[in-house]
């Protein structure tokens, strides 16, 4: 099965990932290490319609499946769609249709919320088609890179927020073990004085 290797995609954390694309089997592969062998952390199925056969303007794109492996929420999935959309953009493709199925209820809203972050429309329901006009590349490049900075501040704010959290809880470590410190017994006090000039003495 031979892959086109794609361009490389930025995910949260400004770790690099690297989509493979195999144009006859109709699947893009997004691996974290440059090689088309082994699996990859999200996968996309797709198939292209030529619709120049039948009059049409331009072909269209249809994602079939997408099948995420890696960590929930680490951006696999939506370094993978930048990378179909870059793709569909460079095949000079009209559009890029979805469905949103009945069958995916138990995570109908993440979907929703997927698609709409990539510029998708979505349908009137909350199921049905969802498509992405291809017409302006240029404006659907910069937004889908705008998105990817979004992404990133948003990955930076909230390490921020738990580095920060961490940083209270060491503090608040600090303060117990100096206030059990200056509570000790005088005795306890004495003896580690001791214990600490020996271990001195020793080194």
């Amino acid at each position: 099965m031979t892959f086109l290797a794609l361009e490389k995609e930025t995910v949260k954390g400004n770790s690099v990932a690297f989509p493979f694309c195999n144009e006859n089997s109709g699947l893009l592969s997004l691996k974290t290490n440059p090689s088309d062998q082994g699996d990859g952390e999200c996968l996309i199925l797709f198939k292209v319609f030529d619709l120049k056969k039948v009059g049409g303007d331009k072909d269209e794109l249809y994602i079939q499946d997408i099948y995420s492996y890696g960590p929930v929420n680490e951006g696999y999935g939506s370094a993978a769609m930048r990378a179909l959309i870059r793709y569909s953009i460079s095949k000079k493709y009209g559009k890029i249709r979805g469905l949103i199925s009945p069958d995916d209820h138990d995570h109908i809203p993440r979907l929703h919320h997927f698609y709409k972050k990539h510029g998708f429309q979505l349908p009137e329901g909350k199921c049905g088609e969802t498509f992405l006009d291809l017409s302006n590349p240029a404006y659907i490049l910069s937004q889908i890179d705008n998105q990817l900075l979004v992404e990133e501040n948003a990955f930076i704010k909230n390490h921020y927020v738990a580095l920060s959290n961490e940083f209270k809880k060491l503090e608040q470590e600090l303060e117990r073990l100096e206030l059990e410190k200056e509570n000790e017994p005088i005795p306890v006090k004495f003896l580690n004085r001791i214990i600490h000039k020996t271990k001195l003495n020793i080194k």
